[in-house]
C-alpha cells in the first residue's frame, strides 16, 4: 500500500492534533516522513566510523524505544577487498549492537540534519526543537500502529513511501512480526560505499 493512498496521513495528522495539539495537514505527511528517513541518513553518513556501529535512535515521548537506524562497516572477506557499509532500520531495540554509539533524536546536535533537509526540500520550518522532536517521533509510532491495525493472517502487508521506505508486517505463529527498510537515495547518502578507502 502506497502511504499517500492509505489512511496513515489522516491518522498522523489527527494524532498530532489530538495528542500533542500540533496542527499539520495530512498533505504534509509524506514530506515529514521523508525528512525523518533522509535526515537520519545524512546524520549517520556524517557520524559513521569503521571502528564501531552508530545507531540513530528515536524514543517515544515516554522514553520507550520506537525505532532505530544502524550503520555498520563490515570488512571484505578477503584482506585485499574493500568492505561495505550496512544500513538497517529496526523496530527492535535488541537489534542495536552493544558497542554501538547511540545518537538520540532528542540530542539537539542531530537537529541540523532534519532542519536543513526539510527546509531545502519542502520549505518546512520547525518552530522549535520541541516541534521537531514531536512531529518526527510520531512518524515511527504511526507507521507501526498502521501496520498493527492492518495486519492479516497468511498475508504480508506492506506500507511504502516510494524511494524512502518500505515497512512490512506478517503474522507468524500467531505473532505479528514487523520490519522496515530504507529505500532510494537515503541509503546511498548514509553508506557512500564508493568513498570507502583502505
Amino acid at each position: 500500500m502506497e502511504l499517500n493512498n492509505s489512511s496513515l496521513p489522516e491518522m498522523y495528522s489527527k494524532g498530532l492534533l489530538e495528542e500533542f495539539n500540533k496542527n499539520l495537514s495530512p498533505h504534509w505527511t509524506g514530506n515529514v516522513f521523508e525528512t525523518l528517513f533522509t535526515g537520519a541518513a545524512k546524520l549517520l553518513g556524517a557520524a559513521k566510523t569503521q571502528d564501531r556501529p552508530v545507531a540513530f535512535v528515536v524514543q517515544k515521548l515516554n522514553k520507550e524505544f520506537a525505532i532505530a537506524a544502524i550503520i555498520q562497516y563490515f570488512e571484505g572477506k578477503d584482506k585485499d577487498k574493500v568492505g561495505n557499509w550496512s544500513l538497517v532500520w529496526t523496530f527492535n531495540e535488541s537489534d542495536i549492537p552493544e558497542n554501538a554509539e547511540r545518537i538520540l533524536l532528542t540530542d539537539p546536535r542531530s537537529h541540523t540534519y532534519f532542519i536543513s533537509y526539510a527546509g531545502e526540500k519542502f520549505g518546512i520550518r520547525f518552530k522549535s526543537d520541541e516541534n521537531l522532536i514531536t512531529t518526527l517521533t510520531y512518524v515511527p509510532v504511526c507507521i507501526k500502529k498502521w501496520l498493527d491495525e492492518n495486519a492479516k493472517e497468511k498475508e504480508e502487508v506492506t506500507l511504502e513511501l516510494k524511494d524512502v521506505f518500505v515497512a512490512r508486517v506478517a503474522v507468524e505463529n500467531g505473532e505479528k512480526v514487523f520490519a522496515i527498510e530504507a529505500t532510494g537515495e537515503s541509503t546511498f547518502v548514509a553508506k557512500g560505499d564508493a568513498s570507502i578507502e583502505k
